[in-house]
């Protein structure tokens, strides 16, 4: 599924970095279709910043594909989130519990779909990304472990908090929901991430699974 496609049906939680990049880059070149760019484009920022430099309009135009008008397209994408958001001195969100995981995600208790959504931390405990990994029907969804390890590991995370809803609003795990929170556990621990928990959400309520 295409970045615009994914956007459409699935909403702006479900993108990774790389697929938002690929929105505001657009085409490809010869040789190189529009997802290599913006990987390019992705892995030159990323290398930046761990320098502890700023970004600048000739490293974005440095990655082949990418023209000025395109690369002050991306530095004012950034710009603007820093802007609205102050991403640059906001201080991170700590998870330290259950409840502060619900705290995050709470507003899918009102979704009439079952969503799974992954919130991915760092070594600290800090989010560093929030992700609707799948989305499934009134009835349940499939979410296998690579929904959540791709991204985990594109964003460098060392551990993940998962959760789902449950539309019918009654928050008890199914028997599904712990078979699927094993596999899930056992399946980031051959990479070496770590599930610190799975919360089911409902309306009014929320429950953990124990792992």
């Amino acid at each position: 599924m295409l970045p615009r496609e994914k956007y459409t049906k699935h909403g702006l939680d479900s993108l990774s970095d790389m697929e938002l990049l690929a929105i505001l880059v657009g085409r490809g070149v010869k040789g190189k279709d529009f997802m290599s760019v913006s990987r390019g484009v992705l892995r030159k920022i990323r290398g930046v910043l761990e320098r502890n430099k700023q970004v600048t309009l000739d490293d974005i135009c440095a990655v082949t594909g990418i023209g000025r008008v395109t690369g002050m397209k991306i530095l004012c994408g950034i710009e603007l989130g820093r802007r609205m958001y102050d991403l640059g001195s906001k201080q991170r969100v700590r998870i330290k519990s259950s409840e502060d995981a619900y705290k995050v995600l709470k507003y899918i208790g009102k979704r009439k779909q079952e969503h799974v959504v992954a919130i991915f931390l760092n070594s600290r405990f800090e989010v560093i990304a929030k992700r609707t990994v799948c989305i499934g029907t009134l009835d349940g969804v499939n979410v296998l472990p690579r929904d959540i390890i791709i991204p985990a590991l594109e964003v460098n995370a060392s551990s993940v908090v998962m959760a789902h809803n449950h539309p019918s609003g009654d928050s008890t795990p199914s028997m599904g929901d712990i078979e699927i929170t094993k596999r899930m556990k056992q399946s980031l621990e051959l990479v070496g991430l770590t599930l610190l928990d799975h919360i089911v959400i409902a309306e009014n309520e929320w429950r953990m699974i124990e792992i």
